[in-house]
């Protein structure tokens, strides 16, 4: 195992203000059980602190007036004033700048990654699988980067146990501002719960689903677990789906 040592937190400087975590290759046992292997990252690379917010997102709809996400595509039935289906609209934090952009397909995330690509002279992208759980266990081996036991998860991850609430006021139900929870032992923020983030892989060779990764406000502790997979068909955009950037750096 390399000698991991925790990156400094990098800031793109522009109208954006994306803030980025520098992670350095290395090799790493991915996946868990009778599935598991040894992956090597060759090359260092960023990835973004937290999932893509509202706030960024919106930026780059509102400069190409398209990918708008579901709740906001005139039309829908989702659309939080004119849609007849309410699963958006009593979502709290959905129209919140600093919680994490849903509602949006792998298209729409891979489109944003390459318009802010033209925009910074930059190479921005979607993580690979072995990338985005390489950066997720930070070094770690458990079932969470800060080891096993599920009674911990609420430090670090919304989900179905702090998010889900179905009562009658429903305080917490939706997403939630991103940065609120502890952040793994990298500085990463969000890696468990909040909302299954879209990689750049497929999910197997049929290639017809693409891979999330963990877990969302509305899943159980069993689907945030680092090595969890998630398979749905790129154009689909629910309420619970994001996710999060990674800049190429030069060789």
């Amino acid at each position: 195992m390399a000698d991991f040592k925790k990156p400094k937190m990098i800031r793109i400087l522009n109208s954006l203000s994306i803030d980025m975590v520098r992670i350095k290759k290395g090799s790493f046992m991915m996946g868990e059980g009778k599935n598991q292997k040894k992956v090597t990252i060759e090359n260092d690379f960023e990835i973004g602190k937290y999932p893509v917010t509202v706030a960024e997102y919106m930026h780059f709809v509102k400069d190409v007036k398209k990918h708008y996400p579901k709740w906001l595509e005139e039309g829908s039935e989702y659309h939080i004033e004119t849609g007849t289906d309410d699963r958006y609209k009593k979502m709290k934090n959905l129209q919140n700048p600093n919680a994490p952009i849903v509602g949006i397909s792998w298209h729409d995330a891979t489109a944003y990654c390459k318009w802010l690509s033209e925009k910074r002279k930059e190479e921005f992208r979607l993580p690979s699988e072995k990338e985005w759980e390489y950066a997720c266990r930070a070094g770690t081996t458990t079932k969470w980067s800060f080891g096993d036991d599920e009674k911990e998860l609420g430090e670090y991850a919304w989900y179905d146990k702090n998010s889900y609430d179905l009562g009658e006021k429903h305080e917490n139900y939706g997403v939630q501002e991103v940065g609120k929870k502890k952040p793994n032992p990298w500085g990463l923020y969000d890696m468990y719960g909040n909302v299954w983030e879209w990689c750049e892989d497929w999910y197997d060779e049929d290639k017809d689903t693409k891979v999330l990764r963990g877990g969302s406000w509305g899943y159980n502790a069993y689907g945030t677990r680092s090595a969890n997979r998630l398979r749905v068909i790129p154009g689909n955009r629910y309420y619970n789906n994001g996710f999060r950037l990674l800049r190429t750096l030069p060789s």
